[in-house]
């Protein structure tokens, strides 16, 4: 049930200042791509459970659809309805006849999971936003794929659930309006990628990590409790958001050759944390993106100026660090080079501008 794409290399690297066409038209195949995996799902489920396929297709998500920016596409891209498809697909490529009949009996409440959260029914969504902020409603096929980047388990079997951890998701959801409000003064075209890419962000309070998201559960981002200031809530959604990116073009096409060492062999220059290149590369295009953002963001807030000039600063110094050692790396894919080459040119140009603001911080403050 896997699709395979003919597409060998788009010239951009995918951040929203980059070559629009080549955008678009990465968008364009992952959505195709996304549409005939669906479909073949669903042909699977309405041979193996045809009743379960026809309540799912007549409980009213296609008229809801019609209305969605991207029709009935709308479906194959959200986070639930994918999770349930990679599940029947396993299933499906393993044979596993008990399986796929759950998967395909579960069709109808997927379904109804997806239509409540594009009518809008979750309980919270992000202000100006479609994007769903959860907690403790987690659709079973999202917290099924999560693990290990968080166990549900405990939540699940705990009367307590996350009360005493955090604060309260109302808050959350407005401090996380207030993040996406800056960052669409900082970068606009950033926030319509963010929201194009990212359809549900979870809450997790006792969580161990700053922000989390995986291929696996694409479209979802988990955030913990660890960002102290607004400024530190933006950066982990634009984090997120670019490794959302990379997740739908490695969907299309390879970043690093197929036969490319999985060990930890490179230390990351921003943080010193161990990757393998397939992890030092998407740590990559996640720092260069943050170089950008935070000097935009720079120029939208004077009391922050100098502490965003600053991160730009000092990202972009292990950016550098970073693109010798990564074109040296036979492994790349053509797709993953011409990421490289095209964000060091990106970085080439913003060095002599944050050098000037930098030093201009510097002589005021003595």
């Amino acid at each position: 049930m896997e699709v395979q794409t003919q597409v060998t290399s788009w010239p951009a690297s995918f951040h929203p200042d980059s070559d629009a066409t080549s955008v678009q038209a990465m968008r364009e195949a992952f959505i195709t791509s996304r549409r005939t995996q669906g479909s073949k799902s669903l042909k699977v489920s309405a041979t193996v459970a045809p009743d379960a396929t026809r309540e799912a297709v007549q409980n009213g998500i296609l008229d809801l659809l019609s209305g969605h920016g991207d029709g009935e596409d709308g479906l194959y891209v959200d986070p639930v309805f994918t999770a349930w498809m990679n599940f029947l697909g396993r299933a499906f490529a393993r044979g596993d006849e008990k399986e796929i009949m759950f998967h395909c009996e579960n069709v109808a409440q997927v379904m109804a999971r997806v239509k409540g959260r594009l009518a809008g029914e979750d309980r919270h969504y992000i202000p100006g936003t479609r994007i769903a902020l959860l907690q403790d409603d987690f659709d079973p096929y999202i917290m099924a794929a999560t693990p290990p980047s968080y166990d549900f388990e405990p939540l699940l079997t705990s009367e307590k659930g996350l009360n005493g951890y955090g604060h309260p998701l109302a808050l959350q959801k407005e401090l996380l309006g207030l993040a996406f409000e800056n960052i669409a003064k900082a970068w606009p075209e950033l926030r319509t990628q963010i929201e194009d890419v990212v359809q549900i962000v979870g809450y997790l309070p006792n969580a161990t990590f700053r922000s989390c998201s995986a291929a696996r559960y694409a479209g979802v981002v988990y955030l913990g409790n660890l960002d102290e200031r607004i400024l530190d809530i933006e950066e982990s959604i634009v984090h997120e958001a670019g490794h959302q990116v990379l997740y739908r073009l490695g969907e299309l096409v390879p970043l690093v050759k197929e036969d490319a060492p999985k060990t930890d062999d490179y230390t990351l220059p921003w943080s010193g944390s161990k990757r393998d290149l397939f992890g030092f590369l998407h740590a990559f295009y996640i720092y260069t993106l943050l170089t950008k953002y935070f000097w935009r963001r720079a120029a939208i807030n004077e009391s922050e100026h100098k502490d965003c000039v600053f991160r730009a600063a000092v990202i972009l110094v292990g950016s550098e660090k970073a693109i010798p050692m990564l074109l040296k790396d036979d492994n790349l894919s053509p797709q993953g080079r011409t990421l490289v080459e095209a964000l060091a040119k990106d970085m080439e140009v913003l060095r002599p501008d944050i050098d000037s603001a930098w030093s201009k911080i510097a002589k005021s403050h003595g």
